[in-house]
């Protein structure tokens, strides 16, 4: 008899917590309710200023990365949901996998959308960067619920 295979979230979760903290030293992990939680403050080089953010990540799926400090009111405009969470990629470009590595893609594309956000507001509140075709749906917002 094959035992049941046990939950191996966990292992996967511990990894990615062990990657992010070891490659981001300005990170700091936890694992709650099988959900990575990752904080830190970020400045990117030759940004004006310094920001919290939270990457939130549930095995398999994109993460959800919101911007704690400062305040930002969201906007379609920035690449940013009703809940505060980023746009930062387009999901038909990556499948998130349970071996996609979260420090490897993550704060650097957080990195890139913090640039991209000073830019904005410099320039007018026009949005230089990136945009993906089907921008800001329901269904191409980042969930950070462990759903088994």
């Amino acid at each position: 008899m094959i035992p049941k295979r046990r939950n191996h979230k966990y292992a996967y979760l511990s990894y990615q917590k062990y990657l992010m903290e070891n490659k981001f030293s300005f990170m700091k992990c936890s694992i709650v309710n099988n959900v990575l939680k990752c904080v830190g403050w970020m400045s990117p080089p030759d940004c004006a200023n310094r920001y919290k953010v939270l990457i939130e990540y549930v095995l398999g799926k994109e993460p959800k990365t919101t911007i704690l400090y400062p305040k930002i009111e969201p906007s379609k405009h920035i690449h940013m949901y009703k809940d505060h969470s980023l746009c930062l990629s387009y999901p038909f470009d990556l499948k998130w996998t349970e071996n996609s590595t979260v420090a490897d893609l993550t704060p650097p594309w957080l990195a890139e959308w913090i640039i991209y956000y000073e830019i904005y507001m410099l320039n007018g509140n026009i949005w230089e960067g990136p945009e993906s075709p089907a921008h800001l749906t329901e269904a191409t917002k980042n969930i950070n619920v462990d759903s088994d």
